[in-house]
């Protein structure tokens, strides 16, 4: 994706980004050439950062006050369902964010007075007990007493796409399909690789999803790992991978690819000959050596008939001798998109060559 489009998409959707399902909706009507998907990984970095410029000012003592007063409020006037999703669309927070809140506050209300005089004194170990059992309770609403709030809160999870439980499962379940992926193909080639969880066994303590045993050349470059981002390449992710992974592979492994499968801004591509490549899919232009094309019998006859190493002090040079015209570098290494159907035969017309240095003469044995 170029970069204006991707500050056109930005500038569109920045107005409405305290309403995640609205702004998401606006986007796809739009940029209708842009993948939903990749507006979706877009957005959700771009909310993910509104939330955390917010959380200061939605998370102090008086707004946690105040939005759950509001919430006691609305539920005890029989407000409509999704009480918690619109309290956290008005206090710029995400909606599991705020269920979290609601359950804290909740949950002081049934303190002894010597415990809630110690959490608001600032004892450490109320307050680290108090929020064990609020995150329980989040986890696992069905425990909690009041039926309105438990129902509450199971669609302030549901309606939360970028913090909770249930959001980070999907985040989880979408990166390792996505990581899976690579490694099917891979298996599909025969290339043969080691993944993270063999590399940490190994001692490595930076480890690509996906480490070559062999390298293989992508678009002409060679690579040794792969790494798989189920998101939007955008440039402060970005940034933020080179400096903490993509480089750190790089000095253990060598040059690698980088897939970012819901695509990138196309002007962060600037480090391929550094060694890092940037793309939006698995490549189908792999170039990779297949040792099982490559003839015993081909190494069996090198020598050639006749053939012999004459050991004295004239010079021994073990040349072909082609009968055809002459072959590139591609036809005589073994890849995928090779044909070594006469590879045998070029083989078995080696020769040796007798350099003779007083009649600067060659003489060739075994025709």
């Amino acid at each position: 994706m170029d970069l204006s489009l991707y500050l056109q998409i930005e500038s569109q959707v920045i107005p409405h980004l305290k309403d995640f399902e609205k702004a998401v909706h606006l986007a796809i009507t739009q940029f209708p050439q842009v993948r939903p998907e990749s507006l979706r990984s877009i957005l959700a970095q771009l909310y993910q950062r509104f939330i955390k410029l917010n959380y200061r000012i939605a998370h102090s003592t008086e707004n946690r006050k105040k939005l759950y007063r509001e919430f006691v409020s609305r539920i005890q006037s029989g407000s409509e369902q999704g009480i918690i999703v619109k309290l956290a669309i008005k206090y710029k927070t995400s909606p599991g964010l705020a269920a979290k809140i609601i359950l804290e506050e909740y949950l002081k209300e049934d303190l002894k007075p010597e415990e809630l005089e110690e959490y608001q004194a600032g004892d450490k170990k109320a307050y680290n007990v108090l929020r064990s059992r609020a995150n329980q309770l989040l986890k696992n609403h069905a425990l909690i007493e009041d039926s309105d709030l438990a129902y509450e809160v199971l669609i302030a999870k549901l309606r939360d796409h970028c913090y909770g439980q249930i959001a980070e499962s999907i985040k989880q379940s979408i990166g390792e399909e996505h990581e899976q992926k690579i490694k099917d193909r891979l298996k599909e080639l025969g290339i043969p690789f080691s993944d993270e969880h063999v590399l940490r066994s190994r001692g490595y303590d930076k480890t690509p999803d996906v480490k070559l045993e062999v390298p293989v050349a992508v678009n002409g470059k060679i690579i040794n790992w792969i790494e798989s981002k189920a998101l939007f390449g955008d440039r402060e992710s970005h940034e933020g991978y080179l400096r903490d992974q993509f480089w750190s592979y790089w000095n253990r492994f060598g040059a690698g690819l980088v897939i970012y499968w819901f695509g990138y801004i196309k002007q962060l591509d600037q480090n391929t000959e550094e060694g890092i490549i940037l793309a939006d899919h698995m490549p189908t232009d792999i170039v990779y050596y297949k040792p099982d094309l490559v003839s015993r019998s081909a190494i069996t006859n090198f020598g050639g008939a006749g053939s012999s190493i004459i050991s004295n002090k004239k010079k021994v040079i073990l040349t072909p001798v082609l009968r055809k015209e002459r072959q590139s570098i591609g036809d005589l290494i073994p890849t995928k998109r090779t044909n070594l159907s006469s590879l045998d035969e070029s083989l078995s017309q080696l020769s040796l060559q007798e350099v003779d240095p007083e009649n600067d003469k060659v003489i060739v044995i075994g025709q």
